[in-house]
């Protein structure tokens, strides 16, 4: 059987392919045998993606840093069907999260690794209040600094998840920014509605001219401003590349000023190069704002490049987690090895 196969995973390529064909912008740049054209790239394009790795340049872990958000033996169930008599009065129980617990301190990075499957993204959603709050049990703290008038006051909430009502106020300090900008965008509204619509709810006072200011401000801030595309505010989203929808969709979650922001696979749908530049957008956000991220990939070059600790999960439970050098240079469970080892 002869497979064509389309990415822009190059580690992939590398170690499946037998030849290689270089595309850029609708033409064949390039093509050869894997060996040959990954080693010696002859094509400016060519080697841009293979000089388009991840690049660490984040501020070193503080210790005394306080808490942003804190799990403590968070357990995510599903109901399942069960088969024979007693299907008929009773549902069986699917564990998606065995007692995870996590710690993120301000302006620093926590890395989510592992599998399709491992409830890494499952976890994401309760602490994002997106699930039903009898589905968990355990302790979620979150902190959160109040604008008022000038002045930052901290108010911290400690909740019992299993009987959470989710505090929906929390959402201006704790954002997500989604994988895939194709689909997290509404494709029926413009890029000032997409943009402006955090602050509508959160800061109603607000009137259009002002709105309209931070929106462009924030689109500013992620690189995007109306020389570059004229009309900017006005348009939809169909008229951005992938890279360009995700900078939109980092400027909504920033519009609000979080402290926090959940990403979610934030560069899996983004070819390398463009990637690289989504991950130092996000990094020099990180420095000039002291914001915490919460990333989840199973892309083990973006942990190393972003995070400052990491926890492994394997089938709903974490199996190993620490400093990020630790355990990706000494990795002691043998899952965690076989990631290291796979994204060689």
């Amino acid at each position: 059987m002869a497979v064509l196969l389309i990415t822009h995973d190059l580690n992939l390529v590398r170690k499946f392919a037998d030849r290689i064909a270089v595309m850029e912008q609708g033409h064949l740049v390039e093509q050869g045998r894997v060996s040959e054209v990954l080693a010696h790239p002859q094509h400016a394009y060519t080697q841009r993606l293979l000089a388009s790795k991840p690049v660490r340049d984040v501020w070193p872990a503080q210790p005394e840093a306080a808490p942003m958000l804190k799990a403590e033996k968070l357990r995510i169930t599903y109901p399942k069907p069960l088969g024979g008599f007693k299907g008929w009065f009773k549902k069986g129980e699917f564990v998606a999260v065995h007692e995870a617990s996590l710690h993120l301190p301000q302006g620093q990075t926590l890395g989510i690794i592992g599998e399709s499957g491992s409830g890494k993204s499952t976890l994401a959603l309760a602490l994002l209040g997106l699930l039903p709050a009898g589905s968990m049990q355990g302790q979620v703290f979150y902190e959160r600094k109040e604008h008022i008038a000038g002045i930052k006051s901290a108010q911290s909430a400690t909740e019992n998840i299993a009987s959470m009502k989710f505090d929906t106020s929390l959402r201006q300090s704790l954002q997500v920014v989604f994988q895939d900008p194709y689909s997290s965008l509404s494709p029926r509204m413009t890029i000032e509605e997409i943009v402006g619509e955090g602050l509508r709810i959160h800061e109603p006072t607000l009137d259009a001219a002002q709105r309209q200011t931070r929106v462009l401000a924030a689109l500013q801030e992620v690189g995007l401003n109306e020389a570059q595309f004229p009309g900017l505010l006005l348009r939809y989203p169909h008229e951005f590349s992938g890279g360009q929808r995700q900078r939109i969709a980092i400027a909504r979650a920033l519009i609000v000023n979080p402290q926090t922001i959940i990403l979610d696979e934030p560069t899996s749908a983004l070819d390398v190069t463009i990637q690289q530049q989504v991950l130092t957008l996000l990094q020099k956000l990180q420095r000039e704002r002291a914001l915490s991220y919460l990333i989840i990939t199973h892309d083990v070059d973006v942990i190393r490049a972003m995070a400052h600790d990491v926890l492994v999960m394997k089938d709903g439970q974490v199996v190993e987690s620490g400093a990020v050098d630790a355990v990706l240079q000494s990795p002691q469970q043998a899952y965690t090895q076989q990631l290291v080892a796979a994204a060689q």
